[in-house]
């Protein structure tokens, strides 16, 4: 994955001028000199403006060739450009593989012979990140915009700036609100574990950063979704605040929080303008013609008033650019251009590493936890059924595991821990299956959900009582302690 130099729009129109003439064809070299005055600009844009073989290159090659070289690269300068992951040159999908911790013998002589070939495995983990993030940013230039840049001594140097602003200033802020609503999504849903602290003290809030901090470099299974045994060093770690909330912390107390000095601190701090707004009108074209993103929702924003930090490692966030493009279409009928610049992205979060909300309140244990039926597929010997789960909005660690109890292998029924259930042909219980699965709680602690899944139909017991329908695609199995 490349990450792009920086490069900014530096040169004089003088400069830009020739540059374009220096990478022109043949005949447009023939036809533009060269020039040192700028009294020669208005001239030198007379000959381009009054031609349109010539007009065409120069704003291709001012576009292409400047223009698109400056966006490309600022798509890097944005507030939280150090958490990207760099350009994806192939491929619309990044595997993301976790090894866990090798397993540890005693050392025996006499074992090892028999150890000598074995095979030994280790926890291993994947996740993919897909490509879903493809927008495109239109601008157009008008002829006359072009004639009145050659009017000044910065006029060519104007035009381009204007034109680079429109389009990265929308792609920056885009951007922006991408990493917003990944934290926003991912602490509501229970995928980023929240810590309650006391905010009627502001030094609580202090000892609960530094103790977190310092809990991440441990190597641990408490505070990324996946529960793996990871670790993130002090120089992996950022934390994103708001910038209220940031205001009432004196910044030599949050780098002391951190173990950090003050200049080190402070590139380690990413502020949000609000954890309760988000601006949802941005995307209401997107959300309505595709599914890249959803609504951020009056519940979600209303959890979040009470999130005052995220604390996370840098490889917490999976973005990779992957298209980075400018298409041009001249308008005859119109005397203008028209450029569509776009822009793609693969736009995901690690399970596999730490993430913490800071909350101001006391956090509870989930009660209850919903799947959706996404999938069941009937094979020879065997029907699976795909459980997907459908979180509600709670300031609550929703990691689970379904579990594979006794009850269910004597059956003969496979219980994959994410939720693929398979059972076999030829099983036939009018009783729903009673699934079981583990959700981590406040503070770490177990809780055990019980649901069921009605996989054949049956009627009920009783006169007038409706037949029980077995479970299809879409529906929904509630999960709840005891039940």
């Amino acid at each position: 994955m490349l990450k792009p130099a920086k490069t900014s729009l530096q040169g004089r129109t003088i400069d830009i001028l020739n540059i374009i003439r220096n990478n022109a064809s043949p005949e447009y070299q023939a036809s533009i000199p060269a020039i040192s005055d700028a009294a020669d600009i208005p001239a030198v844009g007379q000959a381009i403006v009054g031609n349109p073989t010539r007009s065409n290159e120069f704003i291709d090659a001012l576009v292409n060739r400047i223009a698109l070289v400056v966006i490309r690269s600022a798509t890097f300068r944005n507030p939280f450009e150090m958490l990207k992951k760099g350009y994806l040159e192939f491929g619309e999908s990044v595997e993301e593989i976790f090894i866990g911790l090798a397993n540890v013998y005693e050392y025996s002589a006499e074992k090892a012979a028999a150890r000598e070939f074995k095979r030994y495995g280790s926890e291993a983990h994947s996740a993919f990140h897909l490509l879903n993030w493809k927008v495109m940013y239109p601008v157009t230039i008008e002829k006359e915009t072009l004639k009145r840049a050659f009017l000044s001594v910065s006029g060519v140097e104007e035009m381009i700036t204007r034109l680079i602003n429109a389009i990265y200033t929308a792609a920056a802020y885009d951007e922006y609100l991408l990493f917003k609503y990944l934290i926003i999504k991912g602490v509501t849903a229970g995928q980023i574990k929240p810590i309650g602290f006391d905010d009627t003290d502001m030094k609580n809030a202090a000892v609960a950063f530094r103790g977190t901090s310092n809990a991440f470099t441990f190597i641990s299974r408490d505070n990324n979704f996946a529960h793996v045994q990871n670790n993130a060093p002090k120089d992996r770690q950022y934390i994103f605040m708001d910038s209220q909330f940031n205001a009432s912390f004196d910044v030599n107390v949050l780098s002391e929080a951190f173990n950090m000095d003050k200049a080190d601190f402070m590139g380690r701090l990413l502020l949000v303008d609000s954890w309760t707004t988000f601006d949802n009108d941005r995307w209401d074209v997107i959300r309505a013609n595709s599914d890249m993103v959803e609504e951020v929702t009056s519940a979600e924003l209303a959890l979040m008033a009470d999130v005052k930090a995220v604390l996370v490692d840098e490889e917490y966030f999976q973005i990779y650019d992957s298209v980075s493009e400018m298409e041009d279409q001249k308008v005859a009928s119109g005397l203008y251009w028209n450029y569509f610049y776009h822009n793609w992205k693969i736009v995901s979060v690690s399970p596999y590493h730490n993430a913490v909300a800071f909350v101001a309140d006391t956090i509870t244990p989930i009660t209850g936890m919903g799947f959706v039926v996404t999938s069941i597929v009937q094979g020879e010997k065997s029907t699976i059924y795909l459980l997907e789960q459908d979180p509600d909005a709670a300031l609550s660690d929703q990691s689970f595991v379904f579990i594979q109890d006794q009850t269910l292998t004597a059956a003969g029924i496979a219980v994959n821990k994410y939720g693929a259930i398979t059972v076999p042909i030829g099983y036939d219980d009018e009783e729903a299956l009673t699934l079981k699965l583990q959700v981590v709680g406040a503070n770490g602690a177990a809780a055990t959900l019980e649901g069921t899944l009605q996989i054949a139909a049956h009627a009920s017991e009783g006169e007038g009582d409706p037949a029980i329908a077995a479970v299809a695609v879409g529906d929904k199995i509630e999960f709840a302690a005891g039940n």
